[in-house]
């Protein structure tokens, strides 16, 4: 195993990667700056587009372009064009504006997943949604402290989900249209909060421990199968890409006091971890 740091501006807040074969490049977001941003490993090219609010996750499009969670709503933006291409899709939290969007993932059926958060206050008033590409949006679960850890397994037909607050990732079996028959306990994480997650070609997940310094694999019956130590307190959110999908991303965060910041000084990088013996899948594309 290889970490390294990679030569990109540190996030505040950085979440959501997903790996582009389209555009040979990584996207990921920094949710406290607004912000889209781009890394190209074969050029080390860096870009970033900021927003008027939180950019909570992201996906890319079928019919081209990316999905974004821009506050409460989810939108269409072209990074080929710039600010000036955003389209609406779907207004998911205008009943809840105290709520955001934070974590979101497209299920192997081609569907967006995403989880909201009440910005201000301990009330758990998020909620998590399935969206379709014709932009049908199902309220899949209710009363959510922070929405986090979206993953599917296609193999085996499941979802996983965390509240962050509860320090406990949830699993659950779908049915034969893929919707979710009932969460139950997967994993109750030790280190840290659960956060970002992905999975592998072998359907194990690997989940970000926020505040714990180190990403978890677990095998699909809950067991810990490894550990990686990470050079930050907050690592975030991974996902698998470049060749062959033996990259694993891992973003990271830096919203912290300075005397942590001191005693974290890769708070908010971005890393490549390279694996010899395990690799992803590509990222599914929102039908739209």
């Amino acid at each position: 195993m290889r970490i390294q740091s990679l030569d990109v501006p540190k996030s505040t807040l950085g979440e959501g990667p997903v790996w582009s074969d389209r555009d040979g490049c990584l996207y990921y977001v920094d949710i406290l700056s607004y912000r889209v941003q781009a890394y190209t490993p074969s050029t080390k090219q860096y870009r970033s587009w900021t927003f008027d609010t939180y950019v909570g996750s992201l996906a890319e499009c079928r019919s081209g372009g990316l999905l974004l969670s821009l506050g409460g709503r989810l939108v269409r933006f072209d990074p080929n064009k710039g600010l000036s291409s955003l389209e609406p899709f779907v207004d998911l939290e205008a009943d809840r504006p105290g709520n955001r969007l934070n974590d979101g993932k497209v299920d192997p059926w081609g569907r967006f997943w995403v989880g909201s958060l009440k910005v201000e206050g301990e009330e758990s008033e998020g909620r998590l949604w399935c969206v379709s590409g014709d932009g049908t949006a199902e309220l899949v679960r209710d009363g959510v402290g922070c929405s986090n850890s979206l993953a599917f397994d296609a193999q085996r037909n499941r979802a996983y989900f965390a509240d962050s607050k509860l320090l406990l990732i949830e699993v659950s079996d779908l049915d034969a249209a893929h919707r979710v028959k009932g969460f139950k306990p997967f994993a109750k994480t030790t280190a840290g909060d659960p956060d970002g997650s992905c999975t592998d070609a072998a359907g194990y997940l690997w989940n970000a421990e926020w505040g714990g310094s180190r990403i978890t694999r677990y095998a699909p019956d809950g067991s810990i199968e490894r550990t990686l130590p990470m050079p930050m307190s907050r690592p975030s959110c991974c996902t698998f890409g470049g060749p062959g999908y033996r990259t694993l991303f891992v973003t990271s965060a830096s919203n912290m006091s300075s005397e942590e910041l001191a005693a974290d000084p890769q708070a908010g990088a971005l890393l490549s971890v390279e694996l010899d013996d395990i690799a992803g899948l590509p990222a599914t594309l929102f039908t739209l």
